[in-house]
């Protein structure tokens, strides 16, 4: 009894004793039990979860390898859609079998193909939703139900290869087309098939590829539809002229030169009818390449509604199927030409726009009543006529726009400018008013992002307005927005404390800069004569951030007006101030040496500006 009733005693006394240490040791050991159970609790329950199990051999779409062989295809594809044309209905074999180098490189060529069939059951796809399915299972039971294996099953058959040994079996470029090998050779068009998937490839790179959509958004729209239209016109005449040989190549069963002369056929008839020495000889297995541009004349003509005539076909089957090839090739030459009209009149957007507004400015400038005016009424000190102005600041708008057509007003905003901001979904649009405005919007300390949350910056982004000035103007404030920084996008100008006199001081080249950052804080009625006055000299584009939206934006934001705006807000007030004692305490005789050096420096900028105009 006493053994039995003190084991349990010592037993206690040793786990307690274990667990005697320092708390260091206990809270080492705590958070390794925890450690463990939540190992156990998270872990095991997904540890042979099929969907985790098999993730290592998931191919998901933005893999950069798997773009990279997309884009392999897409070539080997394209490839594809000139050699099956032109080895059915020009070569008829002959380079496959007589080439064993070639045969090698059309034999890897299948290989590729068969195993991007096997790699789309490893590929996650998305659904209509944009769900992203990675469960093997899911993916091979779309791709089956999707119909994309069997083409791609029918598509991989190595009909190369068998037609390679059955033509060397039967003897097929002395014999021709004979029973045996003759269904060979037309199962090879089941090859065809693989240009089905190639806009869906094409597509699928444009969506995930950052290369190519970089690619696409650093070209232009109407020359990359030129291009694609032009592409798609070589393809056609290529599959056109191909077709029209093939048929002849059909009825004959050879391209040999006495079964071509004995058999009724176009392309017979045609070379008898043009035997001239020297000339095109289409006929017989080695004159695969004159008998290509023949076939192209024919497509050619045909295609662009020429039709010389003197290629034409002889047998019912001929005459069926040139009915049908000129009734495509008219229905693809009206959408083609539909097409480039359009693209044409689109690339010249520019072009008619800015004719139109010379043709408009031209009657605005006839229509003068008055044809010069004093510089006091104009506010320019430029010296120029201001018809000549118009016409220089509509060809500078013209030189230096970055769009493929003219703003319709000037002082747009960002969603006028660009319409495609008000297309997108909120939280895009202030991204992309960022990427078009945040370089600028850091040139200005209370407005940078140091203070400024990037919602807020965008904010003030939406509210900047593009002006544009021709040169000699002066500008202090917008007459419907009022005060603000102008930030010089293209142009020269300066700055000065004077508007009211015709001579003035500059200031600092304003190329690059934002001037009256500090200035544009202070009240509109604070010593007014005396704040900043923009003058351009040269057609000036700038970004102008209204006072409105600055004085909003500090208003929300504590922390920018009491860490940098204010002190900037005192430091612009006590610049104005001191100007306003300066100017009372100056003496007649100083006055008068200024309003001399003033003068001198006037005429200096009235000679810039002009010179600005001549260039």
């Amino acid at each position: 009894m006493t053994m039995s009733g003190t084991s349990p005693t010592n037993t206690d006394s040793t786990a307690s004793s274990s667990f005697s240490g320092s708390n260091a040791s206990r809270t080492k050991c705590m958070r390794a039990m925890a450690a463990t159970q939540i190992r156990r609790r998270i872990t095991n329950p997904y540890k042979n979860h099929p969907h985790i199990k098999g993730l290592k051999y998931v191919i998901f779409p933005n893999n950069p390898k798997i773009l990279c062989w997309d884009f392999l295809m897409i070539l080997v594809i394209f490839y594809y859609a000139f050699w099956i044309p032109y080895h059915f209905g020009i070569a008829g074999g002959y380079i496959l079998l007589t080439k064993n180098g070639f045969f090698s490189y059309q034999m890897c060529l299948d290989a590729l193909f068969v195993t991007d069939s096997i790699l789309v059951f490893f590929r996650a796809y998305r659904d209509k939703d944009g769900r992203l399915f990675f469960s093997h299972r899911s993916i091979a039971l779309n791709y089956i139900k999707s119909g994309w294996f069997f083409i791609n099953l029918v598509a991989c058959i190595p009909t190369d290869l068998i037609f390679y040994l059955e033509s060397v079996a039967n003897n097929y470029l002395a014999e021709g087309l004979g029973d045996s090998v003759r269904y060979y050779f037309y199962f090879g068009l089941f090859k065809m098939f693989r240009f089905i998937g190639m806009k869906r490839r094409i597509r699928h790179l444009m969506d995930t590829s950052e290369f190519v959509s970089g690619l696409w958004l650093r070209i232009n729209i109407e020359t990359a539809k030129m291009v694609e239209f032009v592409i798609m016109i070589i393809l056609l005449v290529h599959w056109i002229g191909c077709i029209w040989g093939f048929i002849a190549f059909v009825e004959v069963g050879s391209w040999a030169e006495d079964k071509m002369l004995s058999t009724l056929n176009w392309m017979g008839n045609w070379q008898k009818s043009n035997n001239i020495p020297g000339g095109l000889y289409a006929i017989g297995w080695g004159n695969a390449y004159n008998r290509y541009w023949l076939c192209i004349f024919w497509a050619s003509q045909t295609v662009t509604s020429i039709g010389y005539g003197n290629v034409s076909p002889v047998t019912t089957a001929e005459y069926a199927l040139a009915n049908f090839l000129m009734l495509c090739s008219g229905i693809f030459w009206a959408y083609v030409i539909g097409n480039l009209v359009e693209i044409v009149a689109n690339a010249s957007k520019l072009s008619r726009d800015s004719i139109q507004r010379w043709d408009d400015a031209s009657q605005m400038v006839l229509d003068f009543q008055a044809q010069e005016l004093p510089e006091k009424i104009t506010g320019t000190s430029a010296g120029v006529k201001a018809s000549n102005r118009v016409r220089l600041f509509l060809a500078h708008e013209r030189d230096h726009c970055t769009k493929n057509s003219l703003d319709e007003k000037n002082a747009l905003t960002l969603s006028e400018a660009y319409p495609t901001l008000d297309v997108l979904s909120p939280e895009l649009r202030k991204v992309c008013a960022l990427h078009l405005t945040h370089t600028y919007l850091e040139i200005i300390p209370y407005l940078s992002s140091k203070y400024l949350s990037p919602d807020d910056q965008a904010e003030v982004a939406l509210q900047c307005r593009t002006l544009e000035f021709a040169a000699g103007e002066h500008f202090k404030s917008h007459p419907a927005f009022g005060r603000g920084i102008l930030i010089f996008k293209h142009g020269l100008g300066f700055t000065s404390r004077n508007q009211t006199k015709s001579n003035f001081s500059w200031t600092r080249d304003l190329g690059g800069h934002a001037a009256d950052v500090n200035e544009v804080l202070i009240e509109d009625g604070y010593c007014r004569e005396k704040q900043m006055v923009y003058h351009f000299i040269y057609y000036t584009k700038v970004l102008f951030v209204p006072r409105s939206a600055i004085m909003n934006i500090l208003e929300k934001n504590p922390v920018a007006w009491k860490e940098c705006a204010r002190w900037r807000y005192f430091r612009a007030a006590l610049i104005l101030f001191s100007l306003g004692n300066n100017e009372l305490e100056v003496t007649e005789e100083e006055a008068a040496a200024r309003q001399t050096e003033q003068t001198a420096k006037s005429r200096k900028l009235k000679i810039i500006a002009k010179r600005s105009y001549s260039v």
